[in-house]
């Protein structure tokens, strides 16, 4: 099986893909085999058993190979007519690019192979001279194969000497045949395939394809990308003894690296400079300068990754809609969707909030509303590709954060936000298996009787614990999972407070459908792609329209998280002048998980702050952290972020020093116990008041 793109590159030399050094993936060096002439020579001896009984049976060892190269010869004349006339096969891997939404470059996904193509054109005459006389003296001449090459190569191991005989197509026609071992009917299928090769296609083209195609060590693949990783600039850029030094690589590219053996590589470049001279390609003159010349190869640089953990998801969201085949070989340019300077406002978010060592990590996922687009995700502390994210791979108890689910529910089933049910400090209820649940408001607090509106707002606890009694668990589930989270939820009544996993994530693109009037949100890293030839292949403006849940229904949560921010206990993301924010906050038992999520003007933000071993956040810059401390501020910070840039005018605090002086700790508020239930505005409590207690199960 020969590789499609050899077809592609012969019959357009012209075509190119820009491409640059990839930095992540290990190389793996293709394997030399110099036993070929060993093995003609033992298939020989086993024709001269084989024909022993007969008069050839005398013949010399010599004779009987020659023999059996008449034999395939013949066999090979017969495949070249009458073999089949289509060769298919499997395109080179080539290097994908990934920007952000501003065109700004993000990092590169590739699998094995730094492959960069360059039409004919870009290749320096004395580069193509340098390959042609080292590997192939009779290029422009031999039908594909050299019968003289072979002949000297036959006589020159039969005495003990390794000499190859292949020529540059049929060096093209192995570096594009897929797997399969070195056998002598290998062999002669790419001498075939050759001679059919060069019957079709122009020298040229054959040279350019075979200049791109070549292995040229250190995990470049082609004289352009061997130019870079070697030399740090294009091949069009080389030096005479540059080309020579990349002619001589070809021989046994782990072996003559000028990074792992600059003495062999400069061994091989003086023999390459010697067949250049030879073949009349150089003078004398400018023979021995290139020989005076000293190897210099430019240090490793690796490209730095921008937003690593992003791009370790891009890369798994391109790989489920495109399959590795075109991830790894289509030479994508991928527009993704984050935004870099949103991206580096919530990192910067992140570090200026929690910048103690000892301090607890946050994740940060902000989607665009109408399009589904992530335009900042944060996973950890200082990222390296591959690491463990955050965002989109911890599930983490989301405490009251999960309630607007169970919200969602309720209404859909027909319930009022002015629905009221009693809110005990403590209550004690039983369901139908007989299983009594004890749960406690945030410090046992009493509030009187309670409207879902306002339940909502304080985050009352025994309010939500007969709701969900009342809707059933499994109702629950099933909205979450239609408004897009995707883990795994029990069905049991303390999902009311948030007692299953999810991903900061999952909950960013669910609150988005809140925000969306109840459709759902598909949450993508992707604007648009588009291949090695520049056509787009896949763009983020064809979106299905679901209805996860009514519009009135997700008309009236936006009501209740609104609620939360102008008087409950989200009161701490207030921005002066912004209105419309909605969210709510989120903490779970002994402070191990803290929440803010919420959304305004088009923009959907989840932040979670924890430690990753779960261990309880109860003295982090002296106060327990609970969702309207530090997550809070957080998600203040990226939300200014996002309307300085989008929306301007809806940010009077642009010059606010919110974004730049560091958050001032607080705790989750709650009514006082005596508190009126009214659906008033209350005052918010003063900022900095200690923390109150979070017990059983049951936190705010």
């Amino acid at each position: 099986m020969v590789d499609r793109s050899l077809g592609r590159a012969l019959a357009d030399p012209s075509a190119s893909a820009t491409t640059v050094e990839g930095v992540d993936g290990l190389p793996r060096e293709p394997s030399i085999s110099l036993g070929f002439e060993e093995r003609l020579r033992r298939w020989g001896r086993r024709v001269a058993r084989v024909i022993g009984a007969t008069r050839l049976g005398r013949l010399r060892r010599w004779q009987a190979v020659l023999l059996l190269i008449a034999v395939f010869a013949a066999s090979g004349a017969l495949a070249v007519y009458y073999g089949p006339a289509t060769l298919t096969a499997t395109p080179p891997l080539q290097t994908a690019f990934l920007f952000d939404r501003e065109g700004r470059p993000l990092g590169q996904i590739r699998a094995e192979e730094n492959r960069v193509v360059v039409p004919l054109s870009v290749i320096p005459k004395f580069v193509q001279e340098a390959f042609i006389a080292t590997e192939d003296g009779r290029f422009y001449s031999h039908p594909g194969i050299d019968p003289i090459a072979i002949v000297r190569a036959i006589f020159a191991n039969a005495h003990g000497d390794h000499e190859g005989a292949s020529t540059i197509t049929q060096q093209l026609v192995k570096n594009s045949t897929v797997g399969g071992p070195r056998t002598l009917w290998r062999k002669l299928t790419e001498a075939i395939t050759a001679i059919r090769i060069d019957r079709r296609y122009s020298k040229p083209k054959i040279l350019t394809s075979y200049l791109n195609s070549i292995y040229l060590g250190n995990g470049a693949y082609g004289v352009e990308a061997a130019s870079r990783t070697y030399f740090g600039h294009g091949v069009a850029d080389d030096t005479l003894p540059e080309a020579a030094l990349l002619a001589g690589i070809t021989a046994a590219p782990q072996f003559f690296s000028p990074r792992g053996n600059k003495a062999g590589a400069l061994e091989r470049r003086n023999i390459a400079l010697d067949r250049m001279y030879e073949h009349h390609f150089i003078t004398a003159e400018e023979h021995d300068a290139a020989v005076q010349t000293p190897i210099r190869i430019v240090r490793p640089k690796p490209v730095p990754v921008r937003s690593p953990l992003f791009v370790d998801w891009v890369r798994a969201e391109l790989l489920r809609r495109f399959g590795e085949d075109v991830l790894y070989r289509g030479g994508l340019s991928v527009r993704t969707s984050l935004d870099l300077d949103v991206q580096r406002a919530a990192e910067d978010a992140v570090s200026q909030v929690f910048d103690r060592p000892d301090d607890p990590s946050a994740a940060v996922v902000a989607i665009d509303v109408a399009s589904g687009e992530v335009r900042a995700m944060v996973g950890g502390r200082s990222p390296k590709p591959g690491d463990f994210n955050l965002a989109t791979q911890a599930r983490r108890q989301a405490g009251s954060a999960f309630k607007p689910f169970v919200l969602a529910a309720a209404l859909a089933d027909g319930f009022k936000l002015s629905k009221s049910y009693r809110a005990p400090g403590t209550i004690r209820i039983k369901f139908g298996s007989g299983e009594v649940w004890k749960v406690s408001n945030f410090d046992r607090s009493s509030y009187g009787r309670q409207s879902l509106r306002s339940a909502t707002a304080h985050s009352v606890n025994t309010v939500f614990a007969q709701l969900i009694r009342d809707i059933g668990p499994s109702r629950v589930v099933r909205i979450a999972h239609a408004l897009g989270i995707t883990s795994h939820l029990s069905a049991v009544p303390s999902l009311a407070l948030g007692t299953s996993g999810v991903t900061a994530l999952e909950m960013a693109s669910a609150y988005a459908g809140f925000a969306n009037e109840g459709e759902l949100v598909h949450p993508t890293g992707l604007a648009w792609v588009k291949n090695g030839d520049g056509n787009l292949v896949y763009a983020n403006d064809d979106r299905p329209e679901i209805r996860a849940i009514p519009q009135e229904v997700a008309d009236s949560v936006q009501e209740a998280l609104r609620g939360v921010v102008t008087r409950g206990t989200g009161y701490t993301v207030r921005i002066p002048g912004v209105d419309d924010i909605a969210g709510k906050t989120g903490t779970t038992e002994d402070h191990r998980d803290a929440w803010f999520v919420g959304f305004s003007h088009g923009f959907a933000i989840a932040v979670w702050a924890g430690y990753p071993s779960g261990k309880p956040m109860n003295h982090v810059h002296g106060i327990k952290v609970t969702g309207n401390s530090f997550p809070a501020q957080i998600f203040k910070r990226v939300l200014a972020a996002m309307l300085d840039k989008y929306q301007p005018n809806n940010s009077p605090s642009t010059s606010s020093k919110h974004q730049q002086l560091k958050p001032t700790p607080t705790a989750e508020p709650s009514a006082s116990p005596s508190a009126s239930p009214s659906e008033e505005p209350t005052k918010a409590p003063t900022p900095g008041i200690p923390p109150r207690r979070c017990r059983f199960i049951i936190c705010r």
